[in-house]
């Protein structure tokens, strides 16, 4: 994979932020980073026959040509290998009455498809079923920041269905209600 542009630029800003102090703590981060709202996702994988997951809100559009999202993810998750031999995931965005799988993915039980229904998409992972969409990526580009990796996912395939997307705000999860 060749360094492109975002990569480059993220890569000397991380270096620009090496060493130098942040004045703001770890604990105060998370919690403004509670007031911000987001989608419920169940990112997944498949590797060697078997399929993993986990729950996430850390689901970017790049951009939209062509098609590109980024998600962030913790290298000590153990869905964070897979991903990267794999080089595909896929984005499942929750309904709203699928609170029960976003908690089954955020916990830490093998074989975690076993219970859940999904099928398999074209590139070979698990599209989680009644979700309200979903996208499928290859992994154009990875970019390390800290304890995660950014990876960069060309969308290849997608699915809509009408369903209100499951809410995550301030460690709890909320129903889209239109002003």
């Amino acid at each position: 994979m060749q360094m492109g542009p975002i990569r480059s630029a993220m890569s000397n800003f991380g270096k620009a932020l090496r060493g130098k102090p942040s004045a703001v703590d770890a604990d105060t981060f998370r919690s403004v980073m509670r007031q911000l709202a987001g989608c419920v996702t169940v990112i997944s994988t498949e590797d060697a026959g078997s399929l993993y997951g986990f729950t996430a809100t850390a689901v970017c559009s790049v951009c939209a040509e062509p098609p590109t999202i980024l998600i962030a993810v913790n290298r000590t998750a153990r869905t964070y290998p897979h991903i990267d031999r794999k080089g595909a995931y896929a984005v499942n965005i929750l309904a709203d009455g699928q609170k029960h799988i976003a908690e089954h993915f955020a916990g830490k039980k093998d074989n975690q498809f076993d219970t859940v229904e999904h099928t398999i998409g074209a590139m070979g992972v698990p599209l989680i079923t009644g979700a309200a969409a979903h996208l499928e990526c290859n992994v154009d580009q990875k970019i390390s920041i800290g304890t995660h990796t950014l990876f960069v996912g060309r969308v290849i395939g997608s699915g809509v269905d009408a369903l209100k997307p499951l809410i995550y705000h301030d460690a709890k999860y909320g129903l889209v209600s239109h002003i």
